[in-house]
């Protein structure tokens, strides 16, 4: 759809990525797994995990002190992916979030 958030592929960032690294669950469907966030940005993240994701699959991420985060896969790359949140995180949000990671 044409209202929905489109991740860059441009080689240009919309916001400034945070590297971490921050065990969170990921749940897609039936499936759950904990998962490897690697960096994050207000508007997604580059996730390592064992899932079978393919581009465009929607799931959720749970990160501390948050409610359940809908994002969708724009990559896949062999056992990692990057993700971009259906709705972009708030700045205060984001910096509590990276905080507590």
């Amino acid at each position: 759809m044409a209202s929905e958030p489109q991740f860059r592929t441009t080689g240009g960032r919309r916001a400034n990525r945070r590297s971490i690294a921050a065990t969170v669950q990921f749940r897609a469907g039936t499936r759950r797994a904990n998962v490897q966030i690697r960096d994050i940005s207000r508007f997604g993240a580059r996730v390592g995990g064992v899932f079978l994701v393919h581009r465009d699959n929607r799931f959720y991420l749970k990160l501390p002190g948050l409610e359940a985060i809908e994002a969708r896969v724009a990559w896949v790359e062999e056992f990692e992916f990057g993700c971009e949140f259906i709705r972009p995180l708030n700045e205060v949000v984001f910096d509590a979030v990276t905080r507590s990671l």
